[in-house]
């Protein structure tokens, strides 16, 4: 029907937003995500190598969504006692998996010869609670030797939003009142509409379209990240006491 206005939303989903020193001899793997020390095992890169109470955390901020998967290569180095030496996985500074390995578990590939090493994939799907933007993930090490007997490495991070989210703002760069949308493909009409938008926070991998027969000539626009400052989204109808 001509001239009506609506919001759409394709959600792509799972979305992938964060992967980090993936290959063998990747060169990202250089980069300060997570920490600048790099490790050579066999000729594959791991972040590392670390030991006692080593950590390394990565800070996201501006991330939308209601459910995640986590995902990372373990690199266990040398001799791990079990019962003593322990790697943490944490989501904002809260546990959600501690694990170890026996110190003759796994193939000699480098640093002490007499023991051998593991390489081991992790991942983890957890929630977090509607409105929050920002998500902390760390490893941490709890070993009573140092990194010439005992130690790990990390690579291949991989952060996925499965549940994604889009919010909408009455004010220019994401301030003022907030309209959230999550979890599959969605069209909004125009009743439900609660304020005029002026910009959108989006990740990467969703297609927000508008229509607004007094914007932009009343064409279809399609968004596929976010937009800081929009000439008013003034729907006709939209409801001011949502």
């Amino acid at each position: 029907m001509p001239g009506v206005s609506f919001i759409k939303i394709l959600f792509l989903y799972p979305t992938l937003y964060y992967q980090n020193c993936m290959d063998a001899q990747s060169s990202d793997c250089f980069n300060n995500d997570w920490s600048n020390w790099v490790a050579d095992c066999a000729g594959t890169l791991f972040k590392g190598r670390f030991s006692h109470s080593d950590q390394i955390s990565l800070q996201f901020n501006n991330i939308l969504g209601l459910k995640f998967s986590f995902s990372f290569m373990v690199g266990k180095f040398d001799s791990w006692d079990p019962g003593e030496d322990q790697l943490q996985v944490l989501v904002d500074d809260a546990v959600i998996d501690t694990f170890t390995y026996g110190p003759y578990y796994g193939t000699y590939m480098c640093f002490n010869s007499t023991y051998p090493e593991y390489f081991d994939s992790k991942s983890y799907v957890f929630n977090l609670p509607i409105g929050r933007k920002s998500l902390k993930l760390t490893l941490k090490g709890s070993f009573n030797e140092g990194v010439d007997n005992e130690s790990w490495g990390a690579k291949k991070f991989t952060l996925e939003i499965l549940e994604p989210c889009v919010e909408f703002y009455s004010d220019c760069n994401f301030q003022g009142d907030i309209w959230r949308i999550c979890n599959g493909n969605q069209t909004s009409q125009v009743r439900n509409i609660p304020f005029e938008i002026k910009s959108i926070l989006i990740v990467n991998g969703i297609q927000v379209k508008m229509r607004d027969p007094k914007y932009n000539g009343g064409q279809t626009q399609t968004y596929t990240s976010s937009q800081y400052c929009l000439s008013s989204y003034q729907f006709p109808k939209y409801n001011q006491n949502a």
